[in-house]
């Protein structure tokens, strides 16, 4: 309990570790939201240490400079970031992303326990060995934790490959994840949705568990940005641009998308683009070997500073999923991104994405795997300037309204102060 006779920590600088597997240099969402909070905790005059990862992401090998090290400390932006070795692989293979991620979790655990004591911890919950090496510091320390979670794990193990919820190496997980759930003093995650499953995981708390979107930098990411660089560079000038933007993940359903494209072969003036690697890469590799899609380009990679310039140079944002109950509380940043720019989104999927977009009217979304659905969605898109200017104008405001990453802030700054009063 909160100790009136006790400094106020609000009053006070925040001593906050963060633990995560990815940060600045890394690039992908992931690195882009902690690495952006971070910065602004810091601005807010917070004393900040990250305990992340080797820089290795997106292309599997950890960057010049870092490599033959075991930990490298290096201060960005006021923050004090430690960077500890871990076995990076370029493969997509579940296995060896398992053995790189635990890799990092051992070599975190070691130069973690040697970090001077915080007043609070934010931890990301995933991939959940990142979770395990964070809670496991804090306990070590004595020192309370906010628990970040953006993907459920060990629930997204069963959504790759045949593994059931009876599998003993399941079980194990979720044991062991329910008891780092338990132990936060706080839990925000990325969607409603996951918000509801984790509220079934624990005991009743309410004021334990709460939803931050974790938003989109609204003047980076503006409709009055100019893609004419980045469609010139690829060869795209004149062209309707229909794009994916972001990583190939086992959530996404990468046939579903390709067939949609297939069905504007007869439109000379259309061109798709899927921007991105992962781990769903190979099925597009092959199915462009085969020759139907002329007007399918695949970019296999752009930095981050490039992606404004990508969304400004797209007229309709496109992605599916495969149909699984875990896949209905996804929300990728590319969603902040789209809207944010005034790029109108079509998409096949339900659950938190489609709530958005009808809430928003920033576009339009259809069932799993309705290949016509998302085909014709597309089309009254193109072909219909009043309804496409319409959700454009809808899809900015909408990110104005609930995606201000300020707003993000304070949210898990107050988080953090409050479970850092409790163990004052």
């Amino acid at each position: 309990m909160y100790n009136q006779t006790c400094p106020i920590i609000s009053e006070i600088i925040v001593k906050i570790l963060i633990v995560a597997n990815y940060f600045e240099p890394d690039q992908g969402a992931a690195a882009i939201i902690v690495t952006r909070l971070a910065k602004k905790l810091r601005q807010r005059g917070h004393e900040i240490t990250v305990l992340t990862s080797m820089p290795n992401y997106p292309h599997g090998r950890i960057l010049d400079g870092y490599r033959g090290r075991f930990t490298v400390e290096e201060e960005r932006d006021g923050i004090r970031v430690i960077q500890t070795w871990l076995w990076a692989t370029p493969s997509p293979k579940v296995s060896r992303k398992f053995i790189s991620q635990i890799s990092f979790m051992l070599t975190a655990l070691l130069r973690g326990i040697w970090l001077p004591r915080p007043d609070v911890m934010l931890v990301e919950a995933a991939p959940m060995f990142t979770n395990l090496a964070g809670v496991v510091i804090s306990r070590l320390k004595r020192v309370p934790y906010v628990l970040d979670v953006h993907d459920l794990w060990p629930d997204h193990m069963l959504t790759v490959g045949k593994m059931t919820a009876r599998h003993p190496a399941y079980q194990l997980a979720r044991r062991v994840i329910d008891w780092t759930y338990r132990g936060a003093g706080r839990i925000i995650t990325l969607t409603p949705y996951l918000e509801q499953v984790i509220r079934g995981y624990i005991p009743p708390s309410p004021d334990k568990v709460q939803t931050v979107f974790s938003g989109v930098d609204l003047k980076r990411f503006h409709p009055a940005n100019n893609g004419s660089a980045f469609r010139t560079k690829h060869g795209l000038e004149g062209k309707r641009l229909v794009a994916y933007v972001g990583t190939l993940g086992t959530a996404y359903d990468v046939p579903t998308m390709l067939e949609t494209a297939k069905q504007f072969t007869d439109r000379s003036d259309v061109v798709f683009a899927i921007v991105g690697t992962g781990t769903q890469q190979q099925i597009l590799r092959d199915r462009l070997v085969q020759g139907d899609l002329p007007n399918l380009r695949w970019i296999e990679w752009v930095d981050y500073a490039e992606v404004s310039q990508v969304w400004a140079a797209t007229d309709i944002a496109f992605w599916a999923l495969y149909n699984h109950p875990l896949h209905r509380g996804a929300l990728g940043t590319k969603l902040y991104e789209a809207l944010a720019s005034g790029v109108p989104v079509a998409v096949a999927l339900e659950g938190v994405v489609a709530d958005i977009l009808d809430d928003s009217g920033g576009g339009v979304s259809v069932s799993f795997g309705d290949v016509a659905g998302l085909s014709a969605s597309i089309r009254r898109l193109l072909d219909d300037n009043v309804y496409y200017e319409l959700c454009s104008q809808r899809a900015r405001t909408y990110a104005e309204q609930h995606f201000d990453t300020d707003k993000a802030a304070d949210a898990y700054e107050a988080a953090l102060k409050a479970v850092g009063h409790e163990r004052v």
